[in-house]
């Protein structure tokens, strides 16, 4: 009987659910940079020295609160701002590390309905992007609102 028990609670599907992380913008915030030639581009450019603490977040699932600023006309892809989109980074008021890549699960269609500048929470796996110029040094795929907050 004991052995049945045993049996059943290891592989109930609650052993197989990976819990997310919550990380804060505070946390994301410990990188610092150092110029690089960049190939691609021909030039010189910044590229992140991420912190032991964030480098331990790569692939790792988290979620995390930010504001919503669409940047894409299909609405595949999004940022996730620490700030307002008119404090934030492509706008010139904050840094590079307060700025997310979000590129939205396939078949997700909870984003459509979100405005700019509203309030969310989403997960997914974070990957740190250390070198590509094309993309933000944060991204996070296949994306899921967990909540909009306000």
């Amino acid at each position: 009987m004991k052995t049945i028990i045993l049996f059943v609670s290891l592989f109930t599907p609650s052993h197989f659910i990976t819990a997310q992380q919550a990380i804060t913008w505070q946390q994301l915030s410990k990188v610092g940079w150092y110029p690089a030639y960049v190939p691609s581009l021909n030039g010189f450019y910044d590229l992140p020295r991420f912190s032991k603490e964030i480098k331990a977040l790569d692939g790792k699932l988290i979620s995390i609160k930010g504001f919503y600023v669409p940047v894409d006309a299909t609405g595949k892809i999004f940022a996730l701002s620490a700030t307002l989109s008119n404090m934030c980074f492509f706008c010139g008021g904050a840094g590079y590390e307060s700025v997310m890549e979000i590129i939205i699960k396939e078949g997700e269609t909870n984003f459509k309905k979100i405005k700019t500048d509203k309030y969310i929470e989403i997960k997914r796996t974070l990957k740190l992007n250390k070198s590509n110029q094309n993309h933000l040094m944060y991204i996070l795929n296949a994306a899921e609102l967990v909540s909009t907050i306000k």
